[in-house]
């Protein structure tokens, strides 16, 4: 099986971030775990307790996160993951199997902590954004080859949308892509915070802003 390096990029995670390193071990014991605080200071890498967890610091921004994990990571595939997602039984395998199939990169369908068919709804138009896009977002628990990840330019150091430039570099690279059929558990907070409306049609709108060529940093400060 190929080594699997899994960077977790961390803001203010203190109560969550033991609770998403022990549901990584629980399926891959041995597996490389990389912490990567946006806060200079260290406060939730301070919190892990896991004592073979690579920690470290970086600029605040997801994107910058992800790449000095990157940097550091040993495994051949690279998997990013948010600290409030959950990845299913069997994670380790299925990746492990898109590999040997001939993806270079892929992601899980997203899930929904939570009940009711609003979610289901949202679950299955990302379903369609992936399957007609190649789209995902880094809830979904996006993994690359780290050939290719530094063959076509790494992950992109930005504080917002870093998901959809990799996507792009990686689609406009034509290397093949595998949606697995397994869904993460995300948390479903954001939409309970803002509303299910509210918080689809503002990633909706940062979407199309970024797509039109507004600045991430830009886009950073408006994202809540």
């Amino acid at each position: 099986m190929q080594s699997i390096s899994v960077i977790i990029p961390v803001l203010n995670e203190q109560q969550r971030i033991n609770q998403a390193v022990a549901t990584v071990r629980r399926q891959a014991p041995t597996v490389e775990i990389i912490v990567v605080d946006g806060d200079a200071g260290g406060a939730t890498i301070a919190a892990v307790t896991d004592l073979s967890v690579i920690k470290m610091t970086a600029p605040k921004g997801r994107g910058s996160q992800l790449a000095a994990g990157a940097a550091v990571a040993s495994g051949t595939i690279i998997l990013m993951l948010h600290a409030d997602t959950r990845l299913p039984d069997r994670w380790l395998q299925m990746v492990a199997d898109a590999h040997t199939a001939g993806a270079a990169w892929g992601a899980f369908r997203l899930g929904i902590d939570a009940s009711g068919l609003a979610y289901r709804l949202i679950e299955r138009g990302v379903d369609l954004r992936c399957n007609l896009f190649t789209l995902p977002y880094g809830d979904q628990a996006i993994f690359v080859t780290r050939t290719v990840l530094q063959l076509y330019g790494g992950i992109p150091a930005i504080p917002l949308m870093e998901d959809v430039a990799l996507c792009d570099q990686l689609n406009r690279s034509g290397q093949r892509f595998m949606l697995l059929p397994a869904r993460v558990q995300t948390s479903a907070r954001r939409w309970q915070h803002d509303g299910i409306i509210r918080r689809t049609l503002r990633n909706w709108w940062l979407l199309l802003r970024y797509q039109t060529g507004t600045d991430p940093h830009t886009l950073a400060k408006d994202y809540r």
